[in-house]
């Protein structure tokens, strides 16, 4: 009797340690480095790293990287070079004020995939952008896919790659 209740016991925490792992490899959840091996732009954000953090429907994007030494952030990376970002998941439009900025933006999440539309007024021209954070099976590399847009014409698109720490 006292076996088959270790044997159970034992059986339940590692069951539920599996859980918690699976749990954590399949979220956006967590402290996010921009991988130093892929190729970059000269653009590109400098020791990039975002904390993502979920609650419910609710996401928040914390950020740290080296400014510019320009101290101009490139139109291409408005929102994702800021210090602190929200977005929310319940199809609402959420509102951040990035420097002098003001974005609205729209996110929805599936599956391995969470999508994000923005529009921005930027010295009197509308800017508009997509990004899609795509999660890898593995559960520890994410993408995110970026472009961006205004109606003088200009644009960009580039593509980020990170190692969950």
């Amino acid at each position: 009797m006292r076996l088959t209740a270790i044997l159970l016991s034992t059986v339940f925490v590692m069951t539920l340690g599996t859980a918690i792992n699976a749990k954590d490899e399949g979220s956006f959840s967590g402290k996010w480095v921009l991988d130093k091996s892929t190729e970059r732009s000269s653009n590109t954000p400098v020791n990039l790293v975002s904390k993502i953090k979920q609650d419910g429907s609710r996401v928040t994007i914390e950020s740290t990287f080296k400014e510019p030494e320009n101290g101009v952030v490139p139109l291409l990376y408005l929102g994702v070079m800021t210090t602190n970002l929200k977005l929310s998941l319940d199809g609402d439009t959420q509102q951040n004020q990035i420097g002098p900025f003001q974005m609205a933006s729209k996110t929805t999440m599936n599956g391995n995939q969470m999508e994000t539309e923005w529009t921005a007024e930027v010295k009197g021209d509308q800017v508009q952008g997509h990004w899609t954070h795509t999660l890898d099976p593995d559960g520890k590399h994410m993408t995110l896919a970026i472009k961006e847009s205004s109606k003088e014409g200009q644009g960009g698109e580039a593509t980020l790659h990170f190692v969950r720490k």
